[in-house]
């Protein structure tokens, strides 16, 4: 009963911890953020820090597997639709990422900080973004089979001008709020696309 106390103690630290480093790395990135500055908003000490994760690169890893949790799954929802369906749906991520700023910001300031092949997280959004391409090609293949999307369209290529299309967005948001609505901007885009991907009716 007391090991469970414990283990319950210390899950709630690191989640403490994840949360602290994920705000901290959102406004200043990764390299800008310190373990000290972290372990004092925390309460605890650096070795204290360096007990939940061994290294500032195994607490990034942490603060990155946090956020993806908390997006991944509803991305698979959105895309589990299939065809036009998912691209109606898009919008909800405009709305998902208005209530969360902070979120968006974090995934936007360490992608930028990890475009090196060398950076710590490098790899994880190389697999990040083939996973999101494949989702998203995926759901337009089940358009087409469905016959609700115009077969010449290549899903490969049409996921990636999606992709870049909201990260563009989102990062025009996240620089100038006042003048970029982001829900009123993707769902502009999303009926755009449907209009773009819809089968003519015969």
């Amino acid at each position: 009963m007391a090991q469970n106390r414990v283990s319950a103690r210390g899950a709630r630290r690191r989640e403490e911890i994840v949360a602290v480093a994920a705000e901290l790395f959102a406004r200043g990135g990764f390299r800008g953020t310190g373990m000290t500055e972290i372990a004092e908003l925390v309460g605890i000490t650096e070795p204290g820090l360096l007990y939940h994760f061994r290294n500032k690169e195994g607490l990034l890893r942490a603060v990155i597997e946090w956020r993806d949790h908390r997006s991944q799954e509803f991305a698979r929802d959105v895309a589990s639709l299939g065809g036009l369906s998912t691209i109606r749906e898009m919008p909800a991520f405009a709305h998902r990422n208005q209530e969360e700023p902070g979120l968006t910001r974090l995934f936007a300031v360490l992608l930028a900080e990890n475009l090196d092949s060398g950076a710590p997280a490098h790899d994880f959004f190389v697999r990040r973004y083939r996973e999101m391409r494949d989702l998203v090609a995926g759901s337009i293949l089940v358009g087409q089979e469905r016959g609700e999307i115009r077969p010449e369209v290549d899903p490969r290529l049409k996921a990636v001008e999606i992709l870049a299309t909201l990260d563009g967005i989102s990062t025009q948001w996240l620089l100038d709020p006042a003048s970029v609505d982001l829900v009123e901007s993707i769902e502009t885009y999303a009926r755009t696309l449907e209009r773009d991907l819809a089968r003519a009716e015969d």
